[in-house]
C-alpha cells in the first residue's frame, strides 16, 4: 500500500507491479514509486526471449484499447518506440487469478505461468534530463465496460494510478504528452494539474485533432492525480470551453499559440457522449 490515501487502493491488494525496460534504462528508474516495491521477478527485459510471451501480452493489451480508436501499435514500433528507448509500468494479475474473458482476449498459452498485464504506462526520455514524453495508457476498465465484463474487481481508477506511479518509477521532472480532444483519457492526464498547451491543432500527427501538453511532474502532482485529498493543486477558472468536434476553433486556437499566446486546459473536460467532449482553456498570463 502507499503512504497516502488514493483512489482505488483495493486495486494494489489485488494487482502486482511490473517494470519492463533494458538493463541500461533500469538504471533510471525508482523501482520502488511511493515505497511501492517491485519484485526482481516483475522486471522484463525486452532484449531476451523469455519476455516474448508477456510482450506479446502488452501487445495486445495495448490493441485492445486503442485498436477502436484505430490506432494501435504495430508490433515494430512497440519495440522500437516503447520496449528500448524508454521504459513501461503497470500493473498486472498472476495468470492462474485472470478472468477467463481475459484468458480468452489475450488468447494465453495453457503452458503460460506467469503476469498478465491488466494495465501499463509507456514513457520515453527526451533529450533535457529528467524529461519524458507520455506514448500510451492502457488499461483493462475500459476494454470491461465497452464489452459488458463483469469481473471480482472493480478496476475503477486503474488508468490514474497506473500513470502515477509509473512517472514515480520514472523520476520525470518535466512531462509532456500528446492526446486527442475527444479522447477519453483526457480527464485522467488532467487530475496532474492544468495541462500547458504546446499545440492544439497538430498536422504532424496522423491524428490532426490532437493537443501536445505537459505539467511539471513532482510529488503533489502525483499524488493529486491518484486522488490523495490533501495535494490540493490550484487551477485557474476556464474561459472558454472548445468542442472536440470543432475543427475551427482548435486550428484558431492554435494561431494563438503560434502567434506567443499561452494556454492550458485548467481541469477535466465535460463529456457530452462517447465522442465528444467540451474542453476547457485558460489563458496563462505571460511571466
Amino acid at each position: 500500500m502507499l503512504p497516502f490515501p488514493i483512489q482505488g487502493a483495493h486495486l494494489l491488494g489485488e494487482l502486482v507491479p511490473y517494470v519492463v525496460a533494458t538493463p541500461n534504462n533500469l538504471q533510471m528508474l525508482d523501482l520502488s514509486p511511493f515505497g511501492l516495491p517491485t519484485p526482481t521477478a516483475h522486471i522484463i527485459d525486452p532484449l531476451r526471449m523469455e519476455s516474448a510471451i508477456f510482450l506479446d501480452l502488452l501487445h495486445k493489451l495495448d490493441g485492445l484499447t486503442f485498436g477502436p480508436e484505430g490506432m494501435p501499435m504495430p508490433k515494430w514500433v512497440f519495440y522500437d518506440c516503447s520496449e528500448v528507448p524508454g521504459a513501461i509500468y503497470g500493473l498486472a494479475r498472476p495468470v492462474e487469478r485472470v478472468w477467463p474473458k481475459v484468458r480468452e482476449l489475450f488468447d494465453i498459452p495453457r503452458d503460460y505461468q506467469g503476469l498478465v498485464p491488466v494495465s501499463m504506462y509507456v514513457a520515453i526520455p527526451m533529450p533535457q534530463p529528467g524529461t519524458w514524453f507520455g506514448h500510451n495508457l492502457s488499461s483493462l476498465a475500459p476494454v470491461f465496460r465497452r464489452l459488458g465484463v463483469i469481473g471480482d474487481l472493480d478496476l475503477a481508477g486503474l488508468g490514474s494510478l497506473t500513470k502515477g506511479l509509473a512517472l514515480k518509477c520514472f523520476q520525470v521532472n518535466e512531462f509532456w504528452g500528446a492526446t486527442q480532444w475527444a479522447s477519453k483519457a483526457l480527464h485522467i492526464h488532467a487530475k496532474f494539474g492544468p495541462l500547458r498547451l504546446q499545440t492544439a491543432y497538430t498536422p504532424a500527427h496522423s491524428e490532426h485533432e490532437t493537443l501536445t501538453y505537459g505539467f511539471t511532474c513532482d510529488d503533489r502532482a502525483l499524488r493529486s492525480s491518484m486522488g490523495d485529498p490533501s495535494a490540493v493543486i490550484v487551477r485557474p477558472e476556464p474561459q472558454e470551453w472548445i468542442d472536440s468536434a470543432d475543427v475551427p476553433a482548435m486550428i484558431a486556437l492554435q494561431d494563438r499559440i503560434e502567434a506567443g499566446g499561452q494556454f492550458c486546459i485548467p481541469c477535466a473536460p465535460k463529456r457530452l457522449s462517447d465522442e465528444r467532449a467540451l474542453v476547457p482553456i485558460a489563458e496563462i498570463a505571460l511571466s
